[in-house]
């Protein structure tokens, strides 16, 4: 494990009776990097989290947190290592100062110039309870609850549920000066794909329990490639260029295709098998796109 790896899983296997939630998943994440953890409802990902955090054990396999097993974790590592979920329960009798007030004494190192720049930058009321908070103003008074700590490791749970499109801008971007800025590692689950690209840099995607892709985010976009034919179609292409397009699923046809293996100067060779006044386009997948493609449900 390398010395800026905060969290690794080897086989991490955890099984239910007969059902087996979480397959031999193997991750690394470092400083830094914001890895998005994608997958359907029952793909894997709380049990994931719950695994992480040590409210489960797993079957077989091993989870590092900070280079410690998440099993063995105590209270002083756990000041390192944040999480936030979007149903997430707050007192909601306290006020928002008195809840943060209340946070800050768990933790042996608390920011209270950052708690209070994530307060007025939030629009958050100090003397306001929690109660009256809307659900957007609620997820941002529980990231002010956990950021000041300067934790190691963040996990989220859906941050982006609920919340308008002002603050999921807003959000998005304090988490990747987070992370570019002071190396904090970032682990979310949403199903708001479209949340992803502003602020990932890994993606995987998780099936039935199983990691289907862990790969850097502008990898997979950049790898990916919408096909549009116009005067032509996919069989008067040459055999060598055939074979590297399948259909666009829910595209109306003719002419869409995609590939997932954009090779150099793949455009000029389309363009060059054109019959006169036929044309060959390319053009970039967003992360929807693409996990429609590959029939990768994320909701």
């Amino acid at each position: 494990m390398s010395a800026d790896c905060v969290l690794q899983t080897k086989a991490l296997t955890k099984r239910f009776r007969q059902v087996t939630a979480l397959d031999r998943l193997n991750l690394e994440l470092h400083a830094g990097e914001v890895l998005a953890l994608l997958g359907s409802n029952g793909s894997g990902k709380s049990t994931t989290f719950r695994l992480l955090l040590n409210i489960y054990q797993p079957t077989d396999g091993e989870a590092f947190l900070l280079g410690q097993p998440s099993r063995k974790l105590n209270g002083r590592d756990f000041d390192k290592v944040s999480y936030v979920s979007e149903g997430q329960k707050l007192p909601l009798w306290m006020t928002v100062r008195g809840f943060l007030d209340f946070c800050a004494g768990f933790y042996q190192e608390w920011d209270a110039g950052m708690c209070q720049r994530l307060v007025e930058s939030f629009g958050l009321h100090e003397g306001q309870k929690l109660k009256f908070l809307s659900r957007g103003q609620r997820m941002k008074a529980a990231l002010a609850s956990v950021l000041p700590s300067r934790p190691k490791i963040l996990l989220l749970d859906e941050p982006f549920s609920g919340l308008d499109v002002e603050t999921r801008a807003q959000v998005s971007h304090l988490l990747r000066t987070l992370a570019q800025e002071h190396s904090l590692a970032i682990v979310l689950t949403t199903h708001d794909v479209e949340e992803v690209e502003p602020v990932a840099t890994r993606v995987a995607i998780l099936s039935r329990g199983e990691l289907k892709l862990d790969e850097p985010l502008a990898n997979y976009l950049g790898r990916h490639r919408l096909l549009q034919l116009e005067g032509a179609s996919l069989e008067s292409l040459p055999e060598e260029l055939r074979a590297l397009f399948r259909p666009m699923p829910n595209t109306p046809p003719p002419g869409w295709y995609f590939t997932d293996r954009n090779e150099p100067a793949l455009q000029e060779r389309l363009q060059a098998s054109m019959s006169e006044g036929a044309r060959a386009s390319l053009l970039p997948m967003n992360l929807r796109q693409i996990l429609t493609a590959h029939s990768l449900p994320v909701v």
